[in-house]
């Protein structure tokens, strides 16, 4: 008998520790959302990274990006150039780098590059949805490298993009993996991911989740923007057609995970897998970004992107030696319509 009990509690041992690296949170209409535990970083060593730009300080800080962000940990510090005219960019050719959320898309080899972008260069989605809503227009704005390091120095020298250090851009091409990486540039990084806009988005995107979960068809529509639009939809007209969906399917299964929120002084961006199941005849199982904009003091959906991919985060093991270097000398002193053709840049 004592042996019995000596399986039995080793086993329940067992069980109790794979539960707690990733456990499930239940809301009304039988939706799931996997939610990441403190420990689950620790066992699988991978999590998403996120990379701010500074535009006063001429600085960028590479950082994990948890489900719980009060535990990110800031991986390295870069110095960059940005575009030779102050501002937010807001036409094509205003030599201006943009402000705002943005994902990073596929590398860019030497090879097809000219030498004065250094040897990589690493495309962001501007201008993303946001910007399209703002009516911003250009294209082309990357990171990069430069043909001599010392142009870095010269502080405001591009047409718009964010130019680093030879090494410091095949250090990031290592980090930002094509559609994953997330690249925040602000005037101020002071305001980005401040803690209450975190929480409220958060927040917003859950009750948006279990409202859609649940049909409540008024409550979920009253997420949306009044400048929202879909397919030619605009917010009234989205009502209507996601009323006729939800009544279209008797059984409609919903779940969301790896959820992370992201936010800039102008807006903020919610990111997250999404499976969603109607009946047995549609499915859609990818990932749901949402963009999210201040109405009246509430957060509110100005934007809402699906894509056919999934959120894939980054191996922690495989950062160079010196990243992890820095990574631990930082953490003990506390934390503190993309074109693939060739832009005029620095």
């Amino acid at each position: 008998m004592p042996v019995f009990k000596s399986i039995f509690f080793a086993f329940a041992v067992l069980v109790w520790q794979q539960m707690s690296f990733c456990s499930e949170k239940s809301f009304e209409g039988g939706l799931k959302v996997a939610v990441n535990s403190a420990a689950s970083l620790g066992a699988s060593e991978s999590e998403m990274v996120v990379l701010t730009v500074d535009k006063r300080k001429l600085q960028a800080n590479l950082a994990t990006w948890p489900s719980d962000y009060t535990r990110s940990k800031s991986l390295r510090k870069f110095t960059v150039a940005i575009g030779k005219e102050t501002g937010d960019k807001q036409t094509q050719g205003d030599n201006k780098t943009p402000e705002g959320i943005y994902l990073t898309q596929s590398v860019i080899p030497d090879e097809k590059l000219p030498p004065k972008y250094g040897p990589f260069a690493i495309p962001l989605d501007y201008p993303n949805p946001f910007d399209r809503l703002q009516g911003k227009t250009g294209y082309g704005i990357w990171l990069h490298g430069v043909i001599k390091d010392e142009r870095v120095e010269e502080a405001n020298v591009t047409e718009g993009c964010v130019a680093f250090y030879n090494a410091d851009i095949k250090r990031l091409t290592r980090w930002l993996k094509p559609h994953q990486g997330v690249v925040v540039i602000a005037e101020d990084s002071k305001k980005i991911n401040v803690n209450s806009d975190i929480d409220a988005v958060t927040k917003a995107t859950n009750d948006w989740v279990s409202a859609w979960a649940s049909r409540d068809i008024d409550r979920y529509a009253g997420f949306y923007s009044k400048q929202f639009s879909n397919a030619g939809r605009d917010r009234k007209a989205y009502k209507s057609y996601k009323q006729r969906v939800f009544k279209s399917y008797k059984v409609m299964k919903l779940s969301v995970n790896h959820l992370r929120v992201v936010t800039h002084p102008k807006y903020a961006v919610s990111i997250m897998d999404q499976d969603f199941f109607g009946d047995k005849r549609f499915s859609s199982i990818g990932r749901k970004i949402l963009y999210w904009v201040k109405e009246g003091g509430q957060w509110r959906i100005s934007r809402e992107v699906y894509e056919n991919r999934r959120i894939e985060f980054v191996n922690l093991n495989m950062a160079p030696a010196t990243d992890a270097m820095q990574a631990t000398a930082t953490d003990s002193q506390g934390a503190s319509n993309t074109s693939s053709s060739i832009p005029s840049r620095l």
